[in-house]
């Protein structure tokens, strides 16, 4: 291996070590959304520090073909602690500034969204309904009115066979009509009576 490979290995493990400062900060700020699902939370961990060792691993590939030496995991560490010292408040207060303008773009879309989609749905519904409901009404009334149209010949018909029928007849119907009056008051009574009972 060559001076300037070894040179450059060195500055890409500075570099990873940064970065590895970073992503656990991120990692941590974000782990409080399922730090309390603890078989998750395991998941999350091992994959995440799986990730970080195959980044790192591709990046010492490209540069030296993968050899590990003493002075890549120093470089490694020396660029953490440098992180540590210079970069970490800086990247933090970033990192939640971030989160605020993501956070407040999203409510922005969703808001934009709702405005824009989902209310005029729900007018174009309610508005439907309301034509509907005046359409059935409209119907409804037409119905009744030809009902009563139908209904009125044979209304006037039975008035005239009415006052045709001789006195005896009409005695008769009334009798008739009051004995079935009589048996309806009874079986109601009855219904009645046999309702108190099963309670």
């Amino acid at each position: 291996m060559t001076l300037s490979v070894q040179f450059a290995a060195i500055l890409i493990m500075v570099a990873g070590g940064i970065y590895i400062g970073a992503a656990i900060d991120t990692f941590r700020r974000f782990e409080r959304s399922w730090k309390h699902r603890v078989l998750f939370s395991y998941g999350m961990e091992i994959g995440f520090w799986l990730l970080q060792t195959l980044i790192l691993f591709y990046l010492l590939y490209k540069v030296n073909q993968g050899e590990l030496r003493f002075y890549i995991f120093l470089a490694l560490l020396c660029g953490f602690a440098t992180y540590k010292a210079l970069f970490e408040h800086l990247y933090r207060r970033l990192l939640e500034q971030v989160i605020r303008f993501i956070v407040a773009v999203h409510r922005f879309f969703t808001r934009l969204f709702k405005s824009l989609i989902i209310q005029p749905i729900i007018w174009l519904f309610r508005l439907l309904l309301m034509l509907l409901s005046g359409i059935g009404a409209v119907l409804l009334w037409l119905l009744t009115v030809i009902g009563k149209i139908c209904v009125f010949p044979f209304r006037l018909l039975f008035k005239m066979i009415w006052m045709l029928l001789p006195k005896p007849v009409k005695k008769y119907l009334h009798k008739l009509a009051g004995f079935y009056s009589r048996i309806k008051n009874m079986l109601r009574k009855w219904r009645q009576f046999m309702h108190k009972r099963r309670r």
